[in-house]
């Protein structure tokens, strides 16, 4: 078996979010992650405080295809929009035509390596990310089988998912685990904005009653001094852990944090990039939780490595987006040290979620995601996806 083809797509985002509408599973206004007040790295400058979606420029979804010459096919994903389906179509295509799809460590090596000039990081590990998950997915067709079984099958029989998002009142009686809540103020916002964070943490307490968790999601907003005093203020409020409180590249802080807040665990690493990142992360002490992005950190070749190396230090992992993105479901159902799948609602708690590319896409049910059943990640590209993905040529 041999790689034919290397296909790479960038998801139009207009004609997404028409057929979103068309469906009724969006708002105009768009998403609650993009529209809404959420603390960001960009949240001191008053005209990007209200809505990420004033700078952010991930450029959109990116979809891989790759072909083999058997016609079996793998499908992966990452972000990045232009610059990323270009590295993959300019760069790393070149490299994987005519090799055997089933060499995937090797596959993995040479990716990381020929983008080492410009890469270890950021897009280019976004790039080799969506190779190796359609890598990946298209191994486990060919020994059909699902995925989870090509990475050494199943640790559980079912997972409990978390929700992230404000929407408490919505989300309780759903059987999750808990609730993720997004913090909107940071340090910009002063003594009120604390105040106001630790307001929606009580609020969210009385709603969810004693026993369901509350985590938060601060996105590389808060500062050393900011997160330990936070964390003060919600200690009467059991929460679980505190996430992602500062830039990914401070693990002296992120060191400090974990040793100085005893009340909550410290997680981080949704924008951290590839075992050796991991490394310094685990090395300095920086978290109790791991959370790798398998669709940026370097794919699941990497999120297995990172796994490896967070069970050396008992530590658990909790991949970003682990239940929203098929390929990490599967990573989560194979690894023993993964107790929980991150879910969201994308446009709200009162619409189901509904990818206008891929359909297979599984949901939790009461809170809880079962076992998948389907070969490889258990997706394919719907009917008409084409028309809303805009190829390289």
């Amino acid at each position: 078996m041999k790689i034919q083809d290397v296909r790479v797509f960038i998801v139009n985002g207009g004609k997404a979010h028409a057929l979103l509408l068309k469906q009724g599973a969006a708002s105009e206004g768009g998403s609650w992650l993009s529209e809404t007040v959420i603390a960001n790295p960009m949240s001191n400058y008053p005209e990007y405080t209200d809505r990420r979606s004033s700078w952010l420029g991930m450029g959109g979804r990116v979809i891989v295809q790759i072909i083999a010459d058997n016609g079996i096919e793998g499908l992966g994903e990452s972000t990045g929009g232009m610059a990323t389906a270009s590295i993959i179509h300019e760069h790393i295509r070149r490299i994987l035509i005519g090799k055997d799809p089933r060499d995937i460590e090797k596959l993995w090596d040479m990716m990381f390596k020929i983008t080492l000039p410009y890469g270890r990081k950021g897009i280019p590990i976004m790039a080799v990310s969506a190779v190796d998950l359609a890598l990946w997915d298209l191994v486990s067709k060919a020994r059909s089988e699902p995925l989870y079984m090509s990475l050494g099958g199943a640790t559980k029989d079912k997972v409990q998912a978390y929700v992230t998002g404000n929407e408490s009142k919505l989300i309780k009686d759903r059987g999750y685990m808990g609730q993720k809540l997004a913090m909107p103020y940071g340090p910009s916002s002063g003594w009120e904005g604390m105040k106001r964070n630790a307001a929606l943490v009580a609020e969210t307490r009385e709603i969810l009653g004693p026993d369901m968790e509350i985590m938060l999601d601060c996105y590389m907003a808060w500062n050393v001094d900011y997160t330990i005093r936070m964390a003060e203020l919600v200690a009467p409020y059991r929460v679980k852990w505190i996430e992602e409180t500062l830039p990914p590249d401070d693990y002296a802080g992120y060191a400090e944090i974990n040793r100085k807040v005893t009340s909550s665990a410290i997680a981080t690493g949704e924008h951290e990039y590839t075992r050796y990142g991991y490394k310094q992360l685990i090395d300095c002490g920086a978290a109790q939780i791991l959370q790798p992005d398998i669709c940026w950190v370097g794919g699941v070749s990497e999120a297995k490595k990172i796994c490896a190396m967070a069970s050396a230090a008992h530590l658990p992992v909790i991949p970003h987006a682990g239940g929203l993105q098929p390929w990490a479901l599967h990573l989560v159902f194979s690894q023993v040290n993964i107790p929980y799948a991150e879910f969201a609602y994308i446009h709200g708690a009162d619409r189901t979620n509904f990818d206008p590319v891929f359909e297979g896409v599984q949901l939790p049910k009461d809170g809880w995601f079962g076992l998948p059943e389907e070969i490889g990640a258990g997706i394919r590209l719907r009917e008409g996806a084409l028309d809303l993905l805009d190829e390289l040529k």
